[in-house]
């Protein structure tokens, strides 16, 4: 005998690309979507009973439809607005959950003019969490692959050693991370496009102007600055793998490495990452 212990189910991958077309210029937006199911789905898998099942294809063609008819200011806002049509449509759905990527795509600029409809991409995507039952709805806000590096104003001294260490202490190195960072939204309506805008340059305004002295201090320096630029958030979590730059030994050849040429590697990597919350610790 067995049992179903837990089960969800639902579409992945959804990609849409949707265009504002304003007189003046087009807006542009593409996103990834990822939509599950929980509910009263369990005679599907233990009964071959299909008549409850939303089939994950009208789950896709349900992300076109609502783009079409409402458009999609933010994924924040989309994301909401998908959860809730899951929920409005089908009262054997008891929650939903939304995730969404956006890559986003920047402005050309020709001759120092904003074109009305050119586009170019980086790396970066924005990210989207959604969960969502009749009573309650969850949201988290961020970004991942802000792909960052500086040349300098970054070091790596007095840490422990023992016999396993071989790390040579240095107070000058290249800095390369990529940074994901994700925040609860409390008030789900606020605009977290703004928000997320805000946190960001903060971030990066602490990366690139303060010394570093650890990835660990600069993570933590940037959350304290995301709180200062963004009100609406008292918790953020921050990933930061450490892409280490190796300086090249030239000491076999007889020259030496003045700290300008290296060997970027992917692996293995420091990975730091921590949660930091608003105000004071309560004991």
């Amino acid at each position: 005998m067995a049992h179903l212990q837990s089960q969800s189910y639902g579409k992945s991958r959804v990609r849409l690309s949707h265009i504002e077309r304003k007189a003046e210029r087009h807006e542009f937006l593409e996103v990834t979507t990822a939509i599950s199911l929980d509910g009263d789905f369990a005679a599907a898998f233990t009964s071959a009973d299909n008549h409850l099942i939303v089939a994950t294809d009208t789950m896709k063609n349900t992300v076109y439809l609502l783009a079409h008819e409402h458009g999609v200011p933010s994924i924040e806002a989309f994301g909401l607005r998908l959860a809730q049509h899951f929920l409005d449509q089908y009262p054997h759905v008891t929650q939903v959950r939304v995730s969404l990527e956006e890559k986003p795509w920047q402005r050309l600029a020709i001759a120092g003019e904003p074109h009305p409809h050119s586009f170019v991409a980086t790396s970066e995507r924005h990210i989207c969490e959604i969960a969502a039952t009749r009573t309650a709805t969850k949201m988290t806000s961020g970004m991942t692959d802000l792909q960052v590096l500086k040349t300098t104003g970054s070091g790596f001294a007095n840490f422990h050693r023992d016999e396993y260490t071989s790390l040579p202490e240095t107070n000058d190195r290249i800095f390369a991370t990529t940074i994901e960072a994700n925040w609860p939204c409390s008030n789900l309506p606020d605009d977290w496009s703004t928000a997320r805008q805000n946190i960001r340059a903060a971030i990066l305004k602490i990366f690139a102007e303060n010394f570093s002295p650890s990835v660990q201090a600069t993570l933590f320096e940037m959350a304290e600055a995301a709180f200062v630029a963004c009100s609406q958030i008292d918790e953020i979590t921050i990933t930061m793998p450490n892409q280490h730059h190796i300086p090249f030994n030239f000491t076999p050849f007889g020259k030496t490495n003045a700290n300008i040429t290296f060997i970027p590697t992917d692996e293995p990597h420091g990975l730091i990452s921590g949660t930091v919350r608003r105000g004071e610790k309560k004991c």
